[in-house]
């Protein structure tokens, strides 16, 4: 008989009199404390961070409650109620990553409710937008009237377009319309005090929204990637560009059924639509790690295409509709281990389009290239069929058959330092040991890359793919994969780890960052929430909440610091 004692794990709740005031605020329907609500908000899908808590049982995860505000007033309500009772806050949209609690007995807020495109401007060539509209959806309405928004990250369906404004807004298409970052014009935020704060030309009284600078400050600059730790955006307002591709936008040319899935797969019902309208896809295929480098380098200086990227071992569980599948044709290296994907858009004219094929196939013999075809490995080519559309708005990207996606390691650098990062990564590999056979991704054949605005930098990324139903050490692994990349990436003076976005224990532990980012970030927290509401110590500790770090984690990054040779960091 196992005698061991079993604990229960409980949420802390908040007073009475707190709770009876929030439900005033959004009503009773959408408010709740039932712990099969909150339970579902208790853990994200991606991070370390947000997924070991869970596993351990850690009450601190469990919100007290969960809202859902429908304006910008009702929020606004709710975080000067938190205020004046000191009551942490976190922010949830899609639960990707960054959303659970930090802290016992937090409100979560959820943005399910604000869903609305609020306007479209022709003239403009803008949107604006509540937190909880995706990807899809806007480039669906956008599309109707020739526009779009340039870009999308995996899964549009319940990727959120504000929600990236608080973390990276990598998109396919970076190439030519850069990140997210590079095509907001405002947003609309409740700052931590409940004052709101708009940005950019629409800050000013009777001027129009059309401009992301105002005079003062940037604060679009300040606060992005702060993972809702500075302001919770109830409004974002975007560019547009101008879409050659259709008015209509078929997901696919078929859909998986639950039913006959498996049959549906063998005869290849559907991951194979046709690319939008204007719109072709060319895979390249390369001799080694240099030609394809070089081949990126120029391709992105030409001026031609609209997205260049290569996908590593993002085509393994992108393309493929078993994990049976993706895990032989990992074991088999299906597919070629140096490549890339150029997309071309015909937007002002077809000629456009034959103009910019002669370029990149003058460009593929300079580097070696070698084009898929009918012809050339016709069934690898076949394989890579759900990029056709999904590079411009991804469909498949839920469906993908991989494990547990918990550790990414994203530098940012010259197009040239992503074999930097393969070296960084197998290291790694060979110190630590792989989680799953796709953790090879970036050793041995390239990162996923992506480039962007022409070349200027790109974002060069591997991960882990941890099975913790057969490893239950996966996530810790997972922990130190992320510890160790980053320490070395800091000793080779490489930028950007995490795709540039600043979150503990990395912040306080990396004080070669900035430097001394980390000093930097805590004062511009103690500015905007100096009771330290808004998800306490998610993006950078305080030096109450870095003295009280778990020794086991203190000690894991300073060993790593130690073997290479950065000294140890300890709380001051």
């Amino acid at each position: 008989m196992n005698s061991a004692k079993v604990v229960k794990v409980e949420p802390k709740k908040l007073l009475p009199e707190i709770y009876k005031q929030l439900e005033a605020i959004v009503g009773p329907e959408w408010i709740s404390e039932d712990r099969a609500i909150v339970e579902g908000y208790s853990r994200g899908l991606m991070v370390p961070t947000d997924i070991s808590p869970k596993h351990a049982k850690d009450p601190t995860v469990l919100p007290a409650c969960v809202m859902l505000p429908g304006t910008t007033e009702e929020v606004q309500a709710i975080v000067r109620l938190c205020n004046r009772y000191e009551v942490p806050i976190t922010p949830y949209t899609n639960g990707q990553m960054f959303v659970t609690p930090t802290t016992s007995g937090t409100v979560c807020i959820h943005f399910s409710r604000m869903d609305r495109i609020m306007e479209i401007n022709e003239k403009n060539m803008t949107a604006t937008l509540q937190p909880y509209v995706s990807y899809n959806a806007l480039q669906a309405e956008a599309m109707k009237k020739g526009m779009w928004n340039g870009g999308t990250p995996l899964a549009t369906g319940i990727c959120k377009v504000a929600s990236q404004f608080a973390g990276a807004g990598i998109w396919q298409t970076d190439l030519k319309y850069g990140t997210l970052s590079r095509n907001i014009v405002s947003v609309k935020m409740v700052l931590p005090d409940g004052d709101i704060l708009v940005t950019g030309s629409a800050g000013q009284p009777g001027t129009e929204n059309f401009w992301e600078y105002s005079p003062g400050p940037d604060i679009i600059g300040l606060t992005r990637s702060s993972l809702g730790t500075l302001g919770l955006v109830t409004e974002i307002t975007v560019k547009l560009h101008t879409w050659v591709g259709g008015s209509s936008f078929p997901e696919d040319v078929g859909h998986p059924s639950i039913n006959t899935y498996y049959e549906d797969v063998e005869k290849k019902r559907f991951d194979r639509p046709p690319a939008p309208e204007r719109h072709r896809i060319y895979w390249l295929e390369f001799p080694d790690y240099d030609s394809e480098i070089e081949a990126l380098y120029k391709i992105a200086h030409s001026g031609i295409g609209i997205g260049l990227n290569a996908t590593g071992a993002y085509s393994l569980y992108y393309c493929s509709q078993t994990t049976e599948m993706t895990n032989q044709r990992a074991e088999e290296e299906f597919f070629f281990p140096w490549n890339c994907y150029v997309m071309l858009a015909g937007i002002s004219s077809e000629k456009q389009l034959e103009y910019e094929e002669k370029v990149l196939k003058q460009i593929a013999r300079e580097t070696k290239g070698k084009f898929l075809s009918e012809e050339y490995k016709p069934e690898v080519l076949d394989a890579l069929a759900p990029w056709s559309q999904d590079c411009i708005r991804h469909v498949t990207g839920m469906r993908m058959c991989r494990g547990g996606w918990s550790g990414f390691v994203i530098p940012i650098g010259r197009i040239s330092m992503a074999k930097k990062h393969s070296v960084i990564w197998c290291k790694a590999l060979e110190e630590l040991g792989e989680t799953h056979i796709t953790d090879r991704g970036g050793c041995g054949s390239t990162p996923m890359i992506y480039v962007v605005n022409r070349g200027h930098f790109m974002y060069s990324e591997t991960d882990n793919y941890p099975q913790t139903h057969a490893d239950p050490n996966g996530l810790d692994k997972v922990l130190e994969y992320l510890i160790y990349s980053h320490t070395a990436s800091i000793k080779e003076r490489i930028a950007g780890m995490g795709a540039a976005i600043a979150a503990e224990p990395f912040t306080s532990f990396y004080p070669e960052i900035g430097p001394n980012t980390n000093m930097f970030l805590r004062k511009v927290r103690e500015a905007f929430d100096p009771k330290g509401i808004y998800a306490p110590g998610r993006r950078v500790y305080t030096k109450e909440e870095f003295e009280k770090v778990p020794m086991e984690v203190v000690g894991l990054i300073n060993k790593h610091r130690e073997k290479f040779s950065l000294p140890a960091v300890k709380a001051e």
